[in-house]
């Protein structure tokens, strides 16, 4: 995990996208490659509203390199989209368990990263 606490600039090539099923227009999740409704393979791209709730998370402590024993805690979450599908997300900060659900919105995609960044509503 790179350090996400330099923010980049987010322009318009960083809009977050879901999968959609090319025969039945299911809406996927981003790295889905077969449909779960129909099983069709051609899978096409549309945008999201990048807005969800998390439905489970975990905090990791990564370190810079093997050889590095200072580690640094990161939340990776499952993101329940409001367009439909969940999606694997890397959270900003701890979730804040007072208030529930945890709401959150995309922020960027970290360059090097498989998994987009999600923040705290």
């Amino acid at each position: 995990m790179h350090d996400h606490r330099h923010h980049t600039v987010t322009t318009a090539v960083d809009t977050f996208t879901i999968g959609r099923c090319d025969d039945c227009s299911e809406l996927l999740a981003p790295d889905a490659s077969t449909c779960s409704a129909c099983r069709g393979t051609e899978i096409g791209r549309t945008p999201s509203s990048g807005i969800g709730s998390i439905v489970s998370w975990t905090v990791v402590e990564l370190s810079p390199s093997r050889t590095c024993t200072d580690f640094t805690p990161y939340t990776i979450a499952i993101v329940a989209l409001d367009d439909g599908p969940w999606t694997y997300a890397w959270i900003e900060g701890a979730p804040d368990t007072r208030r529930m659900p945890i709401r959150v919105r995309y922020d960027r995609m970290i360059p090097g990263e498989r998994y987009p960044l999600f923040v705290q509503q």
